[in-house]
């Protein structure tokens, strides 16, 4: 599965906005008797868990789309931006 920038941010927004509202030092006040205390990379992993949860496994309008330009004749890629397109991909993967 590959994350894009767009769903990083989503992510990202998620992540701040429960920190504003979740801080330790509340729920350490709440809770008086036995104690977990999580990691702040754990805390982020749950965060972009849950945010990745709450998107579409399938963008539909994007298959929807791509679907009707195939029918009608107007989808045309070239072979350069194919190899580009997994150029890139490749770069990426290997930086990660």
């Amino acid at each position: 599965m590959k994350i894009s920038n767009e769903q990083l941010s989503r992510v990202l927004k998620v992540y701040n906005k429960d920190k504003k509202t979740n801080s330790a030092s509340e729920i350490n006040r709440k809770n008086k008797g036995d104690k977990l205390s999580l990691s702040n990379k754990a805390k982020e992993m749950q965060v972009a868990k849950q945010a990745l949860e709450k998107e579409p496994v399938v963008r539909q309008e994007k298959v929807d789309s791509l679907k009707q330009a195939i029918k009608t004749g107007n989808y045309d890629v070239s072979g350069e931006e194919v190899a580009e397109k997994m150029l890139a991909r490749t770069i990426i993967d290997n930086l990660v």
